[in-house]
């Protein structure tokens, strides 16, 4: 029975679909991220993306009545608002490329596939709900309807020659009823047509396997290749060497031919190198020969090859189009407030080579552009197009400033900025640090990759002068085994003055705190957070009861202190399971990490973060 007008909800409404916004971004990056990756692995395909038009989503919100207490759809959103349709030219392709998406994105997609039996045919369906990346659902505007419409997209894989039929049969089957009651007889007809498609889809991969086993007996090792893998390979013909070990050693090269195609595949598509593995048939062989057999007598022809080949210089960088000036904003990427350490040269001392250490950046930055600043730590003026200086430098007051701008060498529209203070107050040095960015406001994304970049100068000085953040801060974990080193956490974690996280490790199963690699990310953040690890059980147990940690999980736990906030707790079970979109905004690169790596990343990420929001 159809919904009675009264029953139908009020916001399912035109007027409140057409207020979602789905920015062109979504579709620029969600293709960039899939096409590049079915590019990495030669696959042949086509690719679609469309937003749900407005007509056809106000439709199904009322014909699913999502929900709706006491339906079937009461728990559940619309998935499909955005739809990627990947068309695939070999049938066996779509398998492989179904299980593939399933690494692309944080989760594995949800999937639905046509059941088949042998007395009916229709067109295969295989549809997967993939969750959005987050830094793109965050640009998608949804004021009304956002409780019926899932932050989700739809990927429809199919073979080439069932995709226009796909279109048909939805609209005529689905969206209508022409198929029905007294067309039974053309609908079988519709089915016999389809059964051809799949004969079709099938006879091809058949036919080359046949042809592909034809080069075989003839040593036509090229073409048995090309027609066994069926990938987008270049023109490069096989190398001589693994032509002479193949006519050598028939059997070896029936290795090649009966290998599953799959494995290959996955290996182009898991390649995460900058421009990816080159889709050539000596390299399908080399990538083979390494999942197996491992035959030491190709490696030693690879080993031959390599030494000969001369590597190819990169092409100049391509000229700029010119754009129209655009309003920049300014992006802050780093800042710190902090002290010197004073507690190993007098003040004078620590002054002067802090002074020296960020006057020798400055130099040797700009001395092609301003070529009269002086060689020794000194105040300083100038500027010209793109670029401009100032330093202030009075040793007998112990102050010292630089403020610098300059031009990106990659981003033509970027200009950089950065700004560092060294002034005494009372007994003590005061060392503020701020390094930022303009550029056109329509540039910028606002994403869990956050551009972050201290200037050079400030790891010198905290290598061997000395920073303090109420305690010095270094690029190793300090571990906190004694009464001593615990009053002084505490006292660290207490402290008002205080202007960077601490982050806390306990660690009983030396496993997941061995793949986070707690000493590579003190390495990354150790001089803009403090890094403890509390390595006796007395401390571990007063640390968990005085800052209310699960007293059945704390063994294995990770606890921040920001300042100025309540402490964030993560326990082993939840590192464990935490995955981590990589997102290089730039290049347009997407993938996941998971586990102990994938909360690494977070952990940084997070870190970095808010010492750019503070």
């Amino acid at each position: 029975m159809g919904l009675v007008m009264s029953e139908i909800n009020t916001l399912f409404t035109k007027e409140n679909v057409e207020k979602i916004v789905v920015p062109d971004i979504v579709k620029d990056d969600l293709l960039s991220i899939i096409e590049e990756k079915l590019k990495r692995a030669g696959f042949y395909y086509r690719i679609a993306y469309r937003v749900k038009a407005v007509d056809s989503m106000v439709n199904k919100l009322i014909y699913k009545d999502y929900q709706s207490s006491g339906s079937e759809n009461e728990d559940k959103k619309m998935q499909d608002l955005i739809g990627i349709r990947i068309m695939l030219y070999y049938v066996d392709d779509v398998a492989i490329c179904r299980n593939l998406l399933d690494t692309l994105f944080a989760s594995p997609g949800t999937w639905e596939t046509t059941e088949t039996n042998e007395y009916e045919f229709r067109a295969m369906k295989v549809n997967g709900i993939f969750k959005l990346p987050a830094y793109l659902s965050k640009t998608i505007v949804n004021p009304v309807l956002s409780d019926y419409v899932d932050d989700t997209f739809e990927v429809q894989v199919r073979t080439n020659s069932f995709e226009g039929w796909h279109e048909i049969e939805h609209d005529l089957r689905y969206k209508g009823s022409a198929f029905g009651i007294g067309s039974e007889g053309l609908a079988r007809k519709m089915n016999s047509i389809l059964a051809t498609f799949e004969l079709c889809d099938d006879s091809i991969v058949g036919l080359l396997e046949d042809l592909g086993h034809q080069h075989y007996k003839a040593k036509h090792w090229d073409n048995m290749i090309r027609c066994h893998y069926r990938l987008k390979f270049d023109s490069e013909i096989l190398h001589p060497y693994i032509i002479e070990l193949f006519d050598s050693d028939t059997e070896l090269a029936k290795k090649f031919y009966k290998a599953k195609r799959e494995g290959a595949i996955k290996e182009l598509w898991m390649d995460t190198s900058g421009k990816g593995i080159e889709l050539t048939v000596n390299n399908i062989v080399r990538i083979v020969n390494q999942i197996g057999p491992n035959d030491p007598r190709l490696n030693e022809v690879f080993d031959r090859i390599d030494k000969e080949k001369a590597q190819e210089n990169e092409v100049g960088n391509r000229r700029r189009k010119f754009e129209p000036f655009k309003k920049l904003g300014i992006y802050k990427v780093f800042q710190a407030d902090t002290k010197l350490d004073l507690s190993n040269l007098p003040m004078e001392d620590v002054f002067r080579k802090s002074s020296n250490y960020i006057y020798s950046w400055v130099k040797s930055r700009f001395n092609e552009v301003f070529t009269d600043i002086p060689d020794n730590t000194s105040s300083y003026c100038d500027s010209t197009p793109g670029y401009s200086v100032l330093v202030e430098y009075n040793n007998d007051e112990m102050y010292f400033r630089e403020k610098t701008t300059h031009l990106d060498s990659k981003i033509a529209t970027r200009l950089w900025i950065s700004e560092a203070v060294i002034k005494k107050e009372g007994e003590n040095l005061v060392f503020s640090v701020s390094n930022e960015y303009a550029e056109p406001t329509d540039r910028y994304r606002d994403n869990e990759n956050v551009l972050f970049s201290r200037p050079n100068f400030y790891g010198e000085i905290a290598d061997n002068v000395g920073i303090c953040d109420v305690e010095r801060l270094k690029q190793n974990i300090k571990n906190v085994e004694s009464q001593e080193d615990f009053m002084g956490l505490k006292a660290l974690i207490e402290s008002e003055d205080r202007k960077f996280p601490v982050v806390v490790f306990i660690a009983d199963d030396e496993k997941w705190i061995e793949k986070f690699d707690a000493d590579y990310f003190a390495y990354l953040v150790g001089y803009y957070a403090h890094v403890k690890r509390i390595t006796t059980r007395q401390f571990k147990e007063e640390f968990a009861k005085q800052y209310s940690l699960d007293m059945a999980q704390f063994e294995d736990s990770i606890t921040v202190f920001y300042p100025g906030q309540s402490p964030e707790t993560s326990y082993k079970s939840h590192i464990l399971d935490t995955t981590f979109e990589v997102i290089k905004v730039e290049k347009r690169k997407y993938w996941n990490e998971n586990g102990c790596r994938a909360y690494r990343r977070q952990l940084v990420s997070n870190i970095r973060e808010n010492n750019i929001l503070r």
